[in-house]
């Protein structure tokens, strides 16, 4: 009989120095290990539809139909582990082809599987580049390039994908008129309606309630990015605790049915995993919107905050009811999040729309002059001070409809950070931080217009603050800290920062590891970070370069030129 041959994800687990623990105390060890089995290994299988094919004593082998769910599933194992169980396990996980003969299972795939997990480290998941392009932009966001690996009977090296769970929560860098706030974490809500296309609107509706929830006075709010990172997987609240460093997660669903909407929402302690509140809205969908306001007033009565006649008016805002206006919004807010001409073409178009169907509505407005400042910022625009006097106008409408808009405030203090305007934007971003302190961009950009300004301790403290408000941090926050830590001096920091932007986001940070190599007298290093940056931008030029630097210290802006000419990179 001829085995049956199939694509398949193999996920391929096993305990860490088992032998060993079977030595030190064989009684324990295979008490731990069926524990394992039970409370976590087997249930999470189950849980994302895996077939476990191959039990191997301290391992296993097991198949999906889906790599999504083989990854979800070792990323939830693992997250399992560190709170349920004290063995540790390597797990790899590969797409290739196997074959299934009676009950046993062998191929490429199970062969590349084991191999790039026996090269993982304790505690983390290993995945295979093949993995990694299967993977949507959000779950692929939570994986690091790795060091490729050499794996047996494999003739070249194999380029693989990290996830490890931090070892610690992240420090808390609160603002001095939050130092006594409670970090809050707001997980992505499930849809359960029947149309999985509903899955943007549930998605929309947890963002609505992230930006209610940043108005809160006393309370920070984890950047959206950061809890997004759970969409689709069971997680334990204690973990998300762990590794988000917050004090508070809300969790909860959306059921859209016809003219009807039902959310529900739970309030957790993440230190104990008990239920502080919960609460069920039920609602014609065009009054969906103000289940949020809702939603943030029941916490506010939790944690005993009292909202003032102003800050009542801030919190209730100037939202929308018209559902294709909110709609052309978070996609027009998608889509400024990839840095691209063409992105922020269609970007643009999505907030145009947004506006022309409800031109109240202030949100769309701060996204259109946030567009244009990134469009004069990175001369995606032919007229750069048509863009910034457009971002200007975007900002004024909103502060018309809005006057303690922080949004609009920030807007106005990029535009004036591009032109050079550095006192007046530190002003404008320490208003709109005044007026919403979880807003983690703006703390990033304050931190960068601070260090342009030589201002390099509050540009390292923002840098920080803004990375605790947002633990999963796009990679441009790592080049803004990197930035700060190479004019402080603190070079071998910067490199780190720097390399770690780098492996975030494929071709970024070189010009600045050309920088800090350069400065440190590591020319050969220099020289190779600078064929990198002409490998991505084959038409750089030190004097183009030179223009977009906003340095108030020309001789501190003259040094950097120097450094790139030492690296080799052409005027």
């Amino acid at each position: 009989m001829q085995p049956t041959r199939k694509l398949a994800a193999i996920l391929s687990a096993d305990v860490v120095n088992y032998s060993g623990r079977m030595k030190s105390d064989e009684a324990q060890t295979l008490i731990e290990l069926r524990k394992l089995r039970k409370d976590v290994f087997e249930p999470m299988v189950a849980d994302h539809l895996g077939n476990i094919i191959k039990r191997m004593g301290d391992g296993w082998l097991v198949e999906f139909a889906s790599v999504s769910d083989a990854v979800r599933c070792a990323l939830d194992i693992q997250t399992g582990v560190l709170t349920h169980s004290t063995l540790e396990l390597r797990i790899g996980v590969h797409l290739g082809d196997v074959a299934f003969e009676e009950e046993d299972i062998f191929g490429d795939g199970v062969n590349l599987a084991s191999r790039i997990q026996s090269a993982a480290d304790p505690g983390t998941v290993l995945i295979s580049e093949v993995v990694q392009r299967s993977l949507d932009e959000r779950l692929a966001e939570v994986f690091r390039k790795a060091a490729d690996r050499n794996l047996k009977n494999v003739a070249a090296p194999v380029s693989v994908f990290q996830w490890a769970p931090p070892e610690a929560a992240p420090p808390r860098v609160a603002p001095s008129s939050h130092s006594k706030s409670l970090l809050i974490g707001v997980l992505p809500f499930d849809n359960l309606s029947a149309d999985p296309d509903q899955e943007f609107f549930a998605d929309g509706i947890t963002e609505e309630i992230i930006t209610t929830l940043a108005k809160l006075p006393s309370l920070l709010v984890v950047a959206r990015n950061s809890t997004f990172v759970y969409k689709g997987r069971s997680v334990d609240v204690k973990q998300v605790g762990v590794e988000q460093g917050v004090d508070l997660v809300l969790e909860g669903s959306v059921r859209q049915s016809r003219d009807r909407v039902r959310i529900t929402a739970q309030l957790i302690d993440a230190k104990t995993g008990m239920h502080l509140w919960a609460d069920r809205f039920d609602r014609l969908i065009e009054d969906v919107f103000e289940v949020q306001d809702e939603i943030a007033l029941k916490i506010a009565t939790e944690l005993h905050v009292e909202l003032l006649e102003g800050e009542m008016a801030r919190f209730r805002g100037s939202g929308t009811k018209n559902l294709d206006a909110w709609s052309s919004q978070l996609k027009a807010v998608e889509c400024s999040r990839k840095v691209t001409r063409e992105s922020y073409a269609e970007a643009r178009r999505h907030a145009e729309r947004a506006i022309a169907l409800d031109p109240t509505y202030s949100a769309p407005l701060c996204t259109l002059g946030f567009i244009c400042t990134v469009e004069a910022r990175h001369r995606f625009s032919e007229d750069r001070s048509a863009a910034l006097a457009e971002a200007r106008s975007c900002a004024r409408r909103a502060l018309e409809i809005e006057s303690y808009n922080p949004e609009a405030h920030a807007i106005d203090g990029f535009a004036d950070a591009i032109e050079g305007n550095l006192e007046d934007a530190i002003h404008k971003f320490d208003v709109a931080l005044a007026l919403n302190p979880n807003h983690a961009d703006v703390a990033a950009r304050l931190s960068i217009t601070l260090s342009f300004n030589g201002q390099i301790a509050d540009a390292i403290r923002m840098a920080q603050q803004a990375i605790t408000l947002n633990p999963h941090y796009p990679g441009w926050y790592a080049g803004v800290l990197g930035f700060a830590k190479r004019l402080d001096g603190q070079f071998d920091q910067a490199k780190d920062a720097f390399i770690e932007y780098s492996e975030m986001v494929p071709g970024f940070g070189f010009v600045d590891l050309a920088i800090v190599y350069a400065e440190t007298g590591e020319i050969e290093a220099a020289q190779n970070a600078a064929q990198t940056v002409l490998k991505h931008r084959p038409s750089f030029r030190i004097s183009e370069w030179k223009l977009t630097q906003l340095y108030s210290d020309q001789g501190r802006l003259e040094l950097d030129c120097n450094c790139l000419r030492k690296a080799g990179l052409p005027e």
